[in-house]
């Protein structure tokens, strides 16, 4: 494959996910995370709070990667986020509290996700809880253009999955986002190293 179909193999962008329904009393998932494309991993923070007594307010350090799902068509690709977590990250001797699957849309926008966490007492399990992209949480880095990037993964997951349909899908609906994200410093930097 030549290198100008490939996408960006640098990027890091952020993502904010709410995930559970908002029924009164159910748990709520708030995931903020960092995508690093090249290794495929995330990294972050999640905070799962529940109107109970006594109420639920548990904050965790979250860490994992995630992959592309190819499916037969006509069904689309599908985005599979594994994590967990605990209070101290990854290198902290605390045990694990948290873990965490999403399967999401091939926009990193929406999906459903299990977690299952531990209260203090015994893990609790939530399945099949919605998962909706809240870009109104997501601080705005320098020189970051969200849309251009999550643009640019759904682009290298169907680049990954050789996916016709979806890369001619991509190029009619976003070629001049597609020639902006070339012009990226990301990208610039990318080409110099």
């Amino acid at each position: 494959m030549s290198d100008s179909l490939l996408a960006p193999s640098v990027g890091l962008f952020p993502v904010s996910y709410q995930i559970g329904n908002n029924a009164a009393g159910a748990a709520r998932l708030q995931l903020d995370l960092l995508v690093h494309t090249p290794d495929r991993s995330v990294n972050g923070t999640a905070q799962i709070t529940q109107a109970i007594n006594p109420p639920l307010d548990l904050h965790l350090d979250v860490w994992g990667s995630y992959t592309y799902l190819t499916v037969q068509p006509p069904s689309d690709a599908r985005i599979l986020i594994t994590a967990q977590g605990n209070q101290g990250g990854p290198h902290a001797n605390s045990p694990v509290h948290f873990k965490f699957r999403a399967l999401l849309d091939p926009t990193w926008q929406r999906g459903v996700a299990d977690y299952e966490y531990f209260n203090g007492q015994r893990w609790v399990s939530v399945d099949n809880a919605p998962v909706t992209l809240e870009g109104q949480r997501i601080q705005q880095l320098a020189n970051v253009d969200l849309h251009s990037e999550l643009h640019n993964a759904t682009l290298e997951a169907a680049i990954a999955n050789g996916d016709v349909a979806q890369l001619k899908q991509l190029a009619t609906g976003g070629l001049d986002q597609a020639i902006a994200a070339t012009k990226s410093p990301a990208t610039k930097a990318a080409k110099k190293a």
